[in-house]
């Protein structure tokens, strides 16, 4: 039997929430360097030129490659793997990932982070980068994850008990660590 997820109240979800550009690909802006959606068909690809997208972070474990091989031939896209089990997200690996989106944005470049649906792994990536990049409250950025519009599975109550101070803090000293 799964767990419930403690009810979050809808209002405190920020009005500065990503923006959705293309629902069918539950692909959404959510600053103007970093964008979120689920993995891209091939037919969708042009979405990338059209918004700019210079680099993908894929957070697939399984099937990786999937419909992206022609990315870096039709568009000149980046293409970088950071696979997560969505029953076992650390803190070390969001760092990981968190550190590898700072850089590419330190390069003026804009990425694009998915997973298959773009709602759990992504979820919690982005609660993060909204968390120790923008400065949102914990509370705030679990309200976009879980009760947002991107289709968060509330089965996944190990990716929402990231998001405490702990966890968080545990994230921040990791990225430390990988700073020069």
């Amino acid at each position: 039997m799964a767990t419930e997820l403690p009810s979050l109240d809808k209002a405190k979800l920020p009005l500065n929430r990503a923006t959705s550009l293309y629902p069918r690909a539950n692909l959404y802006r959510v600053d103007s360097q970093l964008y979120r959606s689920e993995q891209l068909h091939a037919c969708e690809s042009h979405l990338l030129t059209t918004y700019g997208i210079d680099a993908i972070i894929n957070l697939r474990f399984f099937d990786r490659n999937d419909n992206e091989a022609h990315l870096k031939t039709l568009h000149n896209i980046e293409l970088y793997n950071h696979p997560l089990m969505t029953w076992y997200v650390s803190p070390k690996r969001l760092a990981a990932i968190l550190w590898h989106i700072e850089q590419l944005h330190s390069a003026q470049k804009s990425v694009l982070v998915h997973c298959y649906h773009g709602s759990d792994r992504t979820g919690i990536v982005v609660a993060m980068y909204r968390i120790i990049y923008q400065r949102w409250s914990i509370e705030a950025a679990k309200a976009e994850m879980v009760d947002g519009e991107y289709g968060f599975h509330s089965f996944w109550i190990n990716l929402v008990s990231l998001l405490d101070d702990k966890e968080v803090n545990e994230v921040k000293r990791e990225l430390a660590h990988l700073r020069p």
